[in-house]
């Protein structure tokens, strides 16, 4: 049988889309930009501290690359010049020299701030000026001296960018540590004095750090109340900035106390990151098996449709509150118009949220949906068909195994369907053809679990062998084999950043793999009987399985440093959750990270 012709004409119309995701994935994955960003990065500085360290000492003192793009402040040479010199005036006329000592550090970088944005605004003669009134103030300082001798050499635009010093100067944020009272004063300055460029340059380069011992003059006056002080020191910190030798021992017997505090919260912190997660609550779906004819169960993404194998059809649950599926007309050869159904009868019509796809004649044994929802089945009769949700018509059949289909995976993006069967071999199908495209024969006993990698280039199957194998998609050759299982394998599941892969089957075991290296990290032990399937968080720390045991075990995978640049990997069981199902189907976790898992009572 053809797909039909809507569904050809759309797959047409999507193909364009299709390439347009694969290329912007591919280039996220390589951490490419788009052309727009890569023009404004360019102005950016790409050399990290270590390197900037190098071209001078100014750097010590610089924090990190500054996300602001260069740009010259539309300036008044004369407002800058007053403002500075006002500012200079102020700092040098505070009296505690603590609180001083640390403003007059704003000067400098302050300083050469001011002289660049000038000088790339194209005031030259004002620039001289300006750099021979204030010059005088930075001779003490040897770094400040550096980087002001630096700059009596800057006399144009060409000289900035000639400059390294200068050119990673003007490229960062300067760090300034103040403690709270000189943040206090300063901050109240500017609110009565400051210049909207001053508070510009201020804002834009400066990365100002709270800290220190020094008291607000609000806080040491409360301090001195409830200890009891007299009135002769009560008033002489009204008049201070800071306090005197005593009061600052107290306060770094506080601030000792504060920082003792801040250390415990921060060990909490690393422990609730360490430990293992919380586990996630776990929804589970019973199907009654009462002809014991369901062969598998599945729920995908949303998690709004619960998909079975029951006997020779397809049988779908709306999980919803709204109805899902539209009653298909059991006569095609007939339209019923409205005149044809009494208004009673349509009353009584049950409302059923429940339907079946019919046409395989032997048991479904494999069900997967599209990220379009077209789902696709496999089944004893060596056919895989392919089902359209909208009208719930068959568009498809596709053949090419010899035997029956035990398994069935779709890959991320939907352009590939791979199928593993009792004839021993995988093959991958596209939905334009209805035979196969590659056949992965490798396998010396049935192929009962596959599974796309998440960027779809590889494909790994597992087989009553007792062996995983992973194969590239492009050409069918076999790239891995992970030997090592005591029993068949049932169950394959990538990690969702593509690192490990985890199987499981009739050893009762699961086991995580480093696709890099091709070894067994962990072997997680607990089921009682055969594991039937496993799920990735969207984290990629926990992996959950289900068995015909009726538990579900949820593993947190962690990796530890080891001696000699090594990493080591260990496991926890977060949760066990047992249930009265005779066998779970299916477990997985949904776009929300809630375990939702299938079983048969």
């Amino acid at each position: 049988m053809q797909i039909s012709e809507n569904k050809l004409i759309k797959m047409k119309r999507s193909r364009n889309e299709v390439v347009k995701a694969t290329v912007g994935s591919y280039l996220k994955r390589r951490h490419y930009t788009d052309t727009e960003n890569f023009r404004k990065s360019e102005l950016q500085l790409s050399q990290t501290n270590q390197q900037m360290a190098v071209l001078s000492a100014v750097d010590k003192e610089i924090t990190r690359n500054n996300s602001i793009i260069f740009s010259t402040i539309s300036n008044d040479t004369v407002q800058i010049d007053q403002q500075f010199t006002r500012l200079k005036t102020w700092i040098s006329e505070i009296k505690s020299e603590d609180c001083k000592s640390e403003l007059a550090a704003l000067l400098c970088p302050l300083f050469c701030r001011l002289y660049l944005e000038m000088l790339r605004g194209g005031h030259r003669q004002s620039v001289a000026k300006f750099f021979k009134r204030h010059q005088g103030l930075f001779v003490s300082g040897e770094h400040s001296r550096e980087l002001v001798e630096e700059l009596a050499c800057i006399y144009s635009n060409q000289d900035i960018d000639s400059s390294p010093t200068v050119k990673v100067f003007r490229s960062c944020k300067y760090r300034l540590h103040l403690s709270p009272s000189s943040m206090a004063a300063l901050q109240k300055y500017l609110a009565q004095h400051g210049h909207v460029v001053i508070l510009q340059v201020l804002q834009n380069w400066f990365d100002f750090e709270i800290g220190g011992t020094m008291r607000l003059e609000d806080e040491e006056e409360e301090e001195e109340e409830e200890e009891g002080e007299g009135e002769e020191e009560e008033n002489y910190c009204r008049d201070s900035i800071v306090t005197g030798t005593n009061e600052k021992v107290g306060c770094s017997h506080k601030a000792s106390d504060s920082e003792v505090e801040l250390q415990e919260l921060q060990d909490v912190i690393q422990l609730v990151r360490e430990g293992p997660p919380s586990p996630c609550p776990l929804l589970l779906y019973t199907i009654m098996n009462s002809d014991n004819n369901v062969g598998c169960g599945y729920t995908w993404g949303a998690v709004d449709v619960l998909a079975a194998g029951l006997g020779s059809e397809v049988r779908l649950w709306g999980l919803t509150q709204n109805k899902m599926f539209s009653t298909p007309n059991p006569n095609i050869s007939q339209v019923h118009l409205a005149c044809d159904v009494s208004a009673s009868q349509e009353l009584s019509r049950p409302e059923s949220n429940t339907v079946s796809l019919r046409g395989h004649s032997g048991p479904v044994q494999g069900i997967a949906q599209f990220p379009d929802g077209l789902l696709v089945s496999v089944s004893h009769d060596t056919t895989m068909r392919a089902w359209n949700k909208d009208d719930l018509s068959c568009a498809a059949v596709y053949r090419g195994h010899n035997y029956p289909i035990w398994c069935v995976d779709v890959s991320t993006l939907g352009l590939y369907v791979a199928t593993g069967s009792h004839d021993r071999t995988a093959r991958l199908w596209s939905l334009d053809r209805t035979f196969p495209l590659r056949i992965f024969a490798g396998h010396n006993q049935d192929v009962e679990a596959v599974q796309f990698h998440p960027n779809s280039s590889y494909l790994a199957t597992g087989s009553t062998d007792k062996t995983v194998r992973l194969w590239a998609v492009n050409d069918a050759k076999l790239v891995r084999v992970l030997p090592g299982h005591k029993g068949g394998i049932q169950a394959l599941s990538f990690s969702p950043d593509g690192k490990y892969i985890a199987s499981a089957g009739e050893d009762k075991r699961v086991r995580v793999w480093d696709l890099a290296a091709g070894t067994m990290l962990l072997e997680l032990k607990g089921h009682t009987h055969t594991v039937s399937g496993l799920s990735w968080s969207r984290d990629s720390e926990c992996v959950a399985s289900c068995g015909l045991d009726g538990a579900v075990r949820v593993w947190n995978i962690r990796s530890r440093p080891g001696s000699l640049s090594s990493v080591s990997y260990s496991s926890d069981l977060i949760a066990a959750y047992t249930t009265e199902c005779i066998s779970l189907l299916s477990v997985q976790y949904s776009q929300s990270n809630t375990l939702v898992c299938v079983g048969v009572t």
